[in-house]
């Protein structure tokens, strides 16, 4: 029985990696009804574009997802309380709401220098031996969003440093555009994740180590989705239409033909 529900799990997760992005949640829903027992663990592997909400007591923009939910509420990370109220609500200890309220002060600042304001947030739990992070980013734009959604573990070795395992998925939703009556779709996503050992000092902290982190993976995955997307797009784009006319063509063919034949002759 456990062997038939790892293969149903990796056929559904091979079938997610091929459907478009942008109707992810309303697939995992129905893959979810068709295979319940599939639920959980779909619900944890599959990573969903991201919903905002307001905090009513700050005004403040925060992104919704698993890792501040419990049961239909989500917590701020900004004050700290579930909305709809739950009184009850699992929330970190206070060492790490610390490193949580640095983090979203730090990465709100990185979010307006590289997603010109966007939306982040941040959220901490307890895990064996050491502590994790989700670090969340929307950048949303006329012709689509952009999600990044990075989780990080962090297990400590000893005083000095400590181990940083960090599984990163970037989701890119691109409007459909209306092209000479032709829709165009480039959404995607993509996963990675990288383990690294770093040292931990009063200059370089966990928050220092992540941030790091967090941004040599976006660097490498925004290269990457730039040559796969867009060049790519690019690519096929200039090989469908060219941008000289008929006669231009006509004219350079013949050029081409008048010049081989003249080599040709020389040769001769």
């Amino acid at each position: 029985m456990s062997q038939n529900i790892d293969k149903q799990l990796h056929c559904a997760l091979d079938l997610f990696r091929r459907l478009p992005p942008a109707q992810l949640e309303t697939n995992l829903s129905f893959v979810t009804e068709l295979v319940p027992d599939l639920a959980d663990d779909l619900l944890q592997t599959v990573d969903c574009p991201l919903k905002v909400a307001m905090d009513p007591e700050t005004q403040t923009h925060y992104l919704l997802c698993d890792y501040n939910r419990d049961g239909d509420s989500y917590r701020s990370p900004w004050t700290n309380k579930y909305h709809p109220s739950l009184p009850d609500g699992i929330t970190p200890p206070s060492h790490l709401r610390q490193i949580e309220v640095q983090a979203n002060n730090v990465f709100a600042q990185y979010c307006e220098q590289y997603y010109d304001n966007g939306i982040s947030s941040a959220y901490v739990w307890e895990v064996d031996n050491g502590f994790a992070m989700a670090v969340l980013f929307k950048k949303s734009a006329k012709s689509g969003d952009w999600y990044s959604i990075h989780v990080v573990e962090v297990v400590e070795n000893n005083a000095q440093s400590a181990q940083y395992t960090l599984t990163t998925t970037i989701i890119l939703t691109m409007a459909q555009t209306d092209a000479a009556s032709l829709n165009l779709d480039l959404s995607g996503s993509i996963q990675r994740q990288e383990v690294s050992v770093a040292q931990t000092d009063k200059f370089n902290t966990h928050l220092v180590n992540i941030g790091n982190a967090i941004q040599k993976m976006e660097n490498h995955l925004r290269d990457q989705l730039q040559a796969v997307y867009f060049d790519k797009a690019r690519e096929v784009t200039g090989t469908l239409r060219s941008p000289q006319g008929l006669k231009q063509r006509t004219q350079q063919s013949a050029l081409t033909n008048e010049l081989a034949n003249a080599l040709a002759n020389r040769r001769r």
